[in-house]
C-alpha cells in the first residue's frame, strides 16, 4: 500500500490546509531546508522521550509512515518530516541538512546527498544506512572511534494527496546511562541536542512517556520542565498502557485527564501503541485504530473513561 494512502488513512486531517497556512508553513520549511533554523528559532514540533518509550510507533500514528524500528534507526540523529498536501502525484524525497558546525567541505557533502523515495518508502531503511554513513556515524563507518550520534538532520518531504500540512521532527531517544554501546560523552551529546530544541520557545514538546515508569523520574520530563516550567507548550503521550500492573488505571488515567500532580496547559493523550506480535501479523498497521478502541473499551479502562 502507498504511504499517500495511509497517512489519509490514519492521520487526521488538523486543519493545516487552507492557502494561507499552506503558504506560511511552505515558507518556514524553505528557511529551515537552509539552516535559517540554525540561526532563528522557528515554529516546529518535537517528538522526543527516552529510548524505547515508543516514540516510533507515535510518529507512524501521527504521519502514517512506517518507520523501521530496526536498533540504531531513526535514533542517531534527528529526522525532520514535512509533509504537504496537493493535489499533484506523489513524490518523496531524502535530503540531509547539515548542523551549522560542520567544516564547508564536510557541509556541501552532506547537501548534496539526494534519494528520490518509493511511494511506499520500502526504501526508507536503506536511506537511513546511507545518511548515517556520511555523517561519519560510528557502526555505519570503518572507524570504532567516530561518534554514535549526529547533529544534521535527515528531511523526508513528502507532497501530494496526503491529506496533511505538517512538520515534525524527531529527536533520537534520552539515554539513561552509559553502557557498553554507548558511553558517557553520548549519553551527554543526545542530552545536549535534545535541549538545543526544547529551549525554543517556538516549539511544542510532544514528551512521550512509558506509563509502566514513574513520570516524574522520566528524563524527557525533567527537561521538559527545565525549558517550560509552566507546561505551556508540552504535550504529554503515554505509551505503553498495556504494560502497567492490574490496578494502575485508575492513577494513570488521572495523569492522563490532567488532574494528577504534573499538569501541562495542552493535556495528554494516552495511546495504546501496536505490540511486536500486532505489528508482525499486521505490517501495514491496518488495524491499529480497531485494535485501541478494543483496548480501551475493557472494563478496567471503561470505569475510568465512561466515554471510552
Amino acid at each position: 500500500m502507498a504511504v499517500s494512502s495511509l497517512i489519509k488513512s490514519g492521520a487526521p486531517s488538523l486543519g493545516l490546509r487552507s492557502q494561507r497556512s499552506t503558504h506560511c508553513l511552505n515558507q518556514i520549511e524553505k528557511l529551515r531546508a537552509n539552516g535559517i533554523g540554525d540561526l532563528v528559532d522557528l515554529p516546529q514540533l518535537a517528538v522526543c522521550g527516552d529510548q524505547s518509550a515508543g516514540k516510533s510507533s507515535v510518529l507512524e500514528g501521527i504521519t502514517g509512515i512506517p518507520f523501521p524500528r530496526q536498533e540504531g534507526l531513526c535514533t542517531r540523529f534527528p529526522t525532520e518530516i514535512v509533509l504537504r498536501h496537493s493535489n499533484e502525484p506523489f513524490k518523496a524525497k531524502a535530503t540531509i541538512r547539515p548542523h551549522f558546525s560542520r567544516p564547508p567541505g564536510v557541509a556541501q557533502a552532506l547537501s548534496n546527498y539526494e534519494r528520490e523515495m518509493k511511494e511506499d518508502l520500502s526504501d526508507l531503511p536503506l536511506a537511513i544506512e546511507e545518511v548515517s554513513k556520511l555523517m561519519g556515524i560510528r557502526g555505519f563507518t570503518d572507524s570504532p572511534d567516530d561518534a554514535a550520534f549526529a547533529s544534521d538532520a535527515l528531511r523526508i518531504e513528502i507532497s501530494g494527496p496526503t491529506g496533511l500540512q505538517l512538520s515534525i521532527v524527531d529527536l533520537p531517544g534520552l539515554i539513561s546511562v552509559s553502557n557498553e554501546e554507548q558511553s558517557q560523552a553520548d549519553v551527554e551529546a543526545v542530552h545536549a541536542m535534545v535541549r538545543s530544541y526544547l529551549k525554543s520557545t517556538r516549539t511544542i514538546i510532544l514528551a512521550v512517556v512509558q506509563a509502566s515508569n514513574d513520570f516524574a523520574n522520566q528524563g524527557i520530563i525533567k527537561i521538559a520542565r527545565e525549558y517550560d516550567p509552566d507546561g505551556q507548550r508540552t504535550v504529554g503521550i503515554i505509551t505503553k498502557p498495556d504494560l502497567i500492573n492490574a490496578g494502575a488505571e485508575a492513577k494513570l488515567s488521572n495523569i492522563a485527564k490532567n488532574k494528577d500532580a504534573i499538569k501541562l496547559k495542552l493535556g495528554f493523550f494516552l495511546l495504546k501503541n501496536p505490540s511486536p506480535s500486532e505489528m508482525k501479523a499486521d505490517s501495514r498497521n491496518n488495524n491499529r485504530a480497531e485494535r485501541e478502541t478494543n483496548f480501551f473499551s475493557s472494563p478496567a479502562w471503561k470505569a475510568n473513561f465512561p466515554l471510552a
